[in-house]
């Protein structure tokens, strides 16, 4: 096979926005806004078209460290962002806002592209990831900047007094397939290539030493590229490439090998062994690997997309699980997880069964019942879905819904169930406003809790507050519902929300008195049975009010008391800032005085509930 040669990363960057720079006025006092530039031509981001230089990208950051003479750190991984990166070999600038300016002094500057995932004193730990997308961007490749010595950082109007060399610590390889070979007839979509030692995982290098070592943990001797822009054969007029970042090897010995497998849309292909004897990947340096496909098969596919989000945040993992007995290609066995980052961008996850053996597996997950387990920063949630029918013989796609935080429609309801709904039982208040467990006892879904209130089945709930006059049961008296839990988020995590329902109202009895009658809704962390009146929760401060009044005729109602269990259109939503795993949201509906004339029963019906993540 044709030896594998390394070169240099190195060309010119192309002008993404202009280099002149405006007077910005000082100001001593408070926030400076300054900048440093990386100018060396070895330093850049995401690999260009040609697939053999790269630039700075819009987005690009760097973090900065600044030691002054005492040793101690006046800047400890700011933040700086790209403002420009200029025409020719020249390099980029990179600017931040201090919250005041440095003390004047000779200081020692390191820093690290991308930000640091953690910092332990100098020790920065960031990712190789095992999925990339095969143009080494958005931080796929980990830079040092070797120390530079260099005054305070002045304001950006005065220019810069700082410049840094960046480092590539890990090594690149150029994957392309030379003109003539693409066997499987259309563009290669993704590339799984498999080495002898580990080159994936979590890396971690002293920030003030770019010829040091690296370690790395938690690693991984698999890369996928899934790739955003799919590759064909190259010719002389177009150059196709694919390019993976990996963590620097050791030499290799005379019986290792790299193993590679391509798919396209229809088909997998696997190509020869690729000799590593003797080899080191170093750091910095770029590897051509030609790819010759050979050995088509049509390959049996289930296509795994996100096509809708109402979590409020991307997903990291999805775990599938199906029948016992009934097991993945990939995992041999019934639950599979895998990393969801492609999804969350529109992208997609391929489960292929590309070979004999596995047609098998493919057929038998014919029309199965799969739960699907979502897993974010804050939360895990999960739904049920139905596999496709397999045994087609066809390629399949199954589109993922990520469900809410948190949703209930009641539509699973199979009884029509009244708590004290209309009742009048006792003549204490505090009798009437009690709280059951309404899922043990009437048949709710699990964790409500609630007094004078019902549920027709299959539709919504409804709470009663009732006003009776000065005889029999005089008084007025409260109804509540409380939700279940926010269980779905993670042990320790508090998060922003949104919540939204669906509400309507009506009554009883006489509709020509004055006196109003209001949803409250609010939230608290108690568990168990809380009674109404109780004044647990915290409310939010405006009432939704059961109807209005005419302006000319006071007594006469002008709506909206429409409400039924099957009608009920009007909307409500509200954000709560700090949400966690034991926050319990409640509606407590109420009347501002005792009736004059009689008896209402004064309702309000609650339907489809639905709790976002705000990010």
């Amino acid at each position: 096979m044709n030896r594998l040669f390394a070169i240099i990363i190195s060309l010119a960057l192309t002008l993404l926005v202009s280099c002149a720079t405006e007077e910005i006025p000082g100001n001593p006092g408070g926030p400076v806004t300054v900048g440093f530039s990386v100018n060396d031509a070895a330093t850049r981001t995401q690999i260009n078209d040609n697939g053999r230089s790269t630039s700075w990208m819009k987005g690009d950051r760097i973090s900065l460290w600044a030691r002054n003479e005492a040793q101690e750190f006046t800047l400890n991984g700011q933040i700086f962002d790209i403002y420009y990166r200029e025409v020719g070999n020249s390099g980029a600038y990179f600017t931040a806002t201090l919250p005041q300016a440095m003390p004047e002094g000779s200081y020692t500057y390191y820093a690290t592209y991308p930000q640091p995932e953690s910092v332990n004193g100098t020790q920065a730990t960031f990712t190789i990831p095992a999925i990339q997308d095969g143009l080494v961007g958005g931080g796929t490749d980990i830079m040092i900047a070797a120390p530079a010595e260099a005054a305070q950082l002045g304001p950006l109007e005065n220019g810069s007094n700082l410049s840094l060399t960046m480092r590539h610590m890990l090594h690149v390889l150029r994957f392309y397939i030379p003109e003539g070979y693409n066997t499987l007839g259309e563009p290669i979509e993704r590339i799984v290539f498999t080495m002898p030692q580990t080159i994936a995982g979590k890396a971690t290098t002293d920030i003030t030493d770019p010829d040091g070592d690296m370690t790395l943990t938690e690693g991984g001797n698999t890369v996928t590229l899934q790739l955003g822009k799919p590759i064909d054969a190259s010719t002389a007029g177009a150059f196709d490439y694919a390019c993976a970042a990996i963590f620097p090897s050791a030499e290799y010995g005379a019986d290792d090998v790299m193993q590679v497998s391509l798919y396209s849309d229809n088909y997998a292909a696997t190509v020869d062994d690729i000799l590593l004897a003797g080899r080191t990947f170093a750091a910095g340096h770029v590897t051509p690997v030609p790819l010759r496909p050979k050995l088509k098969e049509f390959q049996n596919r289930i296509r795994f997309t996100i096509t809708s989000n109402n979590l409020g945040e991307d997903i990291q993992t999805i775990t599938l699980t199906a029948p016992e007995g009934v097991n993945w290609s990939e995992t041999g066995s019934n639950v599979l997880s895998f990393d969801a980052a492609n999804l969350n961008g529109g992208g997609y996850y391929d489960l292929d069964f590309d070979t004999y053996a596995s047609v098998a597996l493919y057929e038998a997950l014919a029309n199965q019942p799969v739960t699907v387990q979502f897993e974010s920063e804050n939360a895990i949630v999960s739904s049920d879905i139905t596999m496709p029918d397999t045994k087609t013989g066809e390629n399949s796609t199954v589109p993922l819904t990520v469900p809410y935080l948190y949703y209930e429609d009641f539509a699973a309801t199979t009884a029509s169930t009244n708590y004290n709904d209309n009742n009048q039982t006792s003549t204490s208040s505090t009798g009437t406003d009690t709280a059951v467990d309404l899922a043990s006892e009437y048949e709710w879904p699990q964790g409500w809790t609630g007094a004078r209130c019902g549920l027709s089945a299959g539709q919504a709930v409804r709470i009663c507050c009732r006003s009776q006059k000065a005889v029999g049961f005089p008084g007025t008296y409260n109804g509540r519902i409380d939700s279940p839990t926010m269980s779905a988020l993670k042990a320790g995590k508090s998060v922003k929300i949104r919540i939204s329902f669906n509400y309507s109202f009506n009554r009883e009895g006489s509709k020509n008195s004055s006196y109003q009658h209001y949803l409250a809704f609010g939230y608290h962390n108690t568990a168990g049975p809380v009674n109404a009146s109780s004044g647990i929760g915290s409310w939010f401060s405006d009432p939704l009010l059961g109807y209005t009044i005419d302006a000319n005729l006071a007594s006469d109602l002008t709506g909206p008391l429409t409400g039924q269990f099957n009608n009920i259109d009007l909307a409500a939503e509200y954000i709560v800032n700090a949400c966690n795993a034991s926050t319990r949201f409640a509606w407590e509906a109420y009347i501002n005085a005792t009736s004059p004339d009689g008896y209402y029963n004064n309702w309000v019906y609650i339907d489809n509930i639905r709790v976002q993540i705000v990010k």
